[in-house]
């Protein structure tokens, strides 16, 4: 019987064209050209659809992706699934994460140690997703599909063993614009901001909804154009996504436990109410496998691999009963970002944790919360 065993390394960077903290992990043999699997990421910059610096660590990484697996940099996407958010504002490190996976062979069925539930991964790719998808059902279908291939990839059948799903998605540029209304196609939006009407935040929630729908989080038949970023009751609690201007197709990676696993590290996740609920990134923390009661020590942070959470901005103007003037902020985007990176890196105490959003309101999780996952090493290990 064959079996995964998953690790994560998180390599902080310098630049976003730095490759070598992944040099590094290739010259020590902890990874290879047979077990690398993903390359998830924060990458410096704007966040924006025409963020340069994360376009710029996409080329880079699949130039040296490319050569260290002994193929076209072009055809890197075949064998390993690249996510990569940008924008790192206030304490959020750039770094990128390496995901591996390889098969043992397991002398009987007996799986992981104590038959505990570990972590596996599985990936896969979408069809392409012309611009007049984005944001539609098109998109949201085409999500699923790849989520689909991605727990069968993972090995896994039952939705509550998934505990993340990472997605990147295409966005909308100018030149995609004028490419479908030359085809006589409308598109979703024309702002290519990540605002509330943003073509970006479009991509994003219809990614999320694709996810829910896989998971069956939403049923299908709720499930229409005319409800993306508007039913805010339709969500995930599970997915991440993210969208670029540089992408064609989307790219599907998840996350999550099962008992034939021979990984040293378990996944879990929780829901935050709002932005001041560190108790909500705790109980990620918890979910992982760490026990503690109030606080945890730093022997339970020693056994933290990695912090995925993302940061939504709220819909109200209130949290808790309290006053906000977040929605009024010239700059929210960031803000909402920086706050989100603040408030994991208060209960972690470290700042490589990957903070996606910035959105105003999200089908990723459920209004006024956000969505965290931690990686946790067995104290078995």
């Amino acid at each position: 019987m064959k079996a995964q065993k998953v690790e994560l390394f998180v390599c902080p960077m310098v630049t976003p064209a730095d490759t070598t903290g992944l040099q590094a992990l290739a010259d020590s043999g902890k990874i290879n050209p047979d077990t690398l699997v993903a390359l998830v990421g924060k990458t410096e910059g704007t966040g924006a659809h025409d963020d340069w610096g994360r376009v710029w660590a996409d080329v880079v990484l699949r130039e040296w992706t490319g050569k260290f697996l002994g193929i076209p940099a072009g055809d890197v996407a075949k064998q390993v699934i690249f996510v990569l958010s940008g924008g790192c504002p206030g304490v959020i490190t750039p770094h990128i994460a390496a995901v591996t996976r390889e098969f043992v062979d397991v002398p009987d069925q007996s799986g992981a140690a104590g038959g505990e539930k570990m972590l596996v991964v599985g990936r896969a790719g979408s069809d392409p997703m012309p611009p007049e998808e984005v944001g539609r059902m098109g998109q949201i279908r085409k999500v699923a599909a790849a989520t689909h291939v991605a727990m069968a990839d993972a090995g896994l059948t039952d939705p509550k063993d998934v505990h993340l799903v990472m997605v990147k998605v295409p966005g909308l540029t100018t030149a995609s614009i004028k490419d479908a209304e030359s085809r006589g196609k409308t598109v979703v939006s024309h702002d290519l901001t990540f605002g509330p009407e943003g073509a970006g935040v479009y991509a994003n929630d219809a990614a999320a909804l694709g996810v829910a729908m896989a998971l069956g989080e939403v049923p299908e038949s709720s499930l229409s154009d005319g409800v993306v970023r508007r039913n805010w009751d339709l969500y995930s609690e599970v997915a991440m996504t993210s969208s670029g201007g540089e992408k064609r197709h989307g790219e599907v990676v998840v996350f999550g436990n099962s008992v034939t696993s021979q990984s040293r590290m378990r996944i879990g996740h929780a829901v935050t109410r709002d932005f001041i609920d560190a108790e909500g990134v705790r109980n990620a923390l918890r979910a992982a496998g760490l026990k503690f009661s109030a606080l945890p020590s730093e022997a339970d942070l020693s056994r933290l691999v990695h912090v995925f959470a993302k940061s939504v901005i709220p819909g109200s103007d209130q949290i808790r009963g309290q006053r906000i003037t977040l929605l009024d902020d010239a700059d929210a985007y960031q803000i909402g970002k920086a706050l989100g990176g603040m408030l994991v890196a208060s209960v972690t105490g470290r700042t490589t944790n990957y903070v996606s959003g910035g959105e105003r309101n999200s089908h990723q999780g459920p209004p006024g919360g956000n969505i965290v996952a931690a990686v946790v090493r067995s104290d078995r290990a």
